[in-house]
């Protein structure tokens, strides 16, 4: 009896879960563009993953003023995107006009915070940026993803590379880069590129349409218009 309980219960047993993928290593040019831009003088940058080694090696050479605030590690516990998001901020210095962040790193955080939490990712961001600050992402463009949001490190080529830490896969939110503009107020898309490995990469700034409002000319009326003949242009400084 004791051999047939022995093998009921390992049968009811669940099967070890399979192993985690090995490390990839990825291109990112638009993350290359962004940290150049940052060459020139020492900017502010926030860091929205885990405070790699790597990471802040490379970082530091840019700027001394790097801040980490760990998103990935409060999605990682378990908490909602949305108070994830609300820890994190609290945490994070404020920021804002005297000493705004000039390039803000989001990994591939933005899947996993969804649609319904971007607006409120935005809105506590948004005001701890400079003008035009970039804010770099990577999109899923497949339909799953890692569960877990992965861990990006910065290789000495300025290769990306990425960790997953769980085999399980969930379904990917597939944002499009066209729909970031409204699901991110204050932020419109710069550049995107599909990059080799199915990755959609991202660039957005930061703008405030508020001050920045779109004027146009109004048409001058028909009757102040002055017409010539056919062929004929005005010659410089005649009337």
């Amino acid at each position: 009896m004791s051999w047939l309980y022995s093998r009921r219960r390992a049968e009811a047993e669940p099967a070890p879960a399979p192993p985690p993928p090995a490390p990839e290593r990825h291109a990112a040019p638009g993350l290359l563009e962004a940290l150049a831009r940052l060459d020139s003088r020492p900017r502010r940058i926030l860091d929205l993953g885990p405070p790699l080694r790597a990471n802040v090696a490379r970082l530091a050479r840019l700027t001394p003023r790097l801040a980490i605030a760990d998103l990935r590690a409060e999605l990682t516990d378990g908490l909602a995107p949305a108070a994830a998001v609300d820890q994190v901020f609290t945490l994070l210095p404020p920021g804002g006009a005297a000493e705004p962040y000039e390039l803000v790193l989001a990994w591939d955080l933005l899947d996993h915070l969804g649609r319904e939490t971007l607006p409120r990712f935005a809105a506590l961001l948004a005001p701890r940026c400079a003008e035009r600050c970039q804010l770099h992402a990577l999109l899923a463009t497949g339909k799953a993803m890692p569960a877990l949001p992965r861990r990006f490190r910065i290789l000495d080529d300025d290769t990306l590379e990425q960790e997953t830490s769980s085999a399980e896969e969930v379904p990917a939110p597939r944002l499009q880069p066209g729909e970031l503009d409204r699901l991110l107020p204050g932020f419109v898309v710069e550049k995107s590129r599909l990059l080799a490995y199915g990755a959609q990469e991202v660039v957005l700034a930061r703008t405030d349409h508020a001050e920045t409002p779109i004027t146009r000319v109004a048409p001058v009326p028909r009757s102040q218009r002055r017409t010539l003949p056919r062929g004929r242009q005005p010659l410089p400084g005649r009337s």
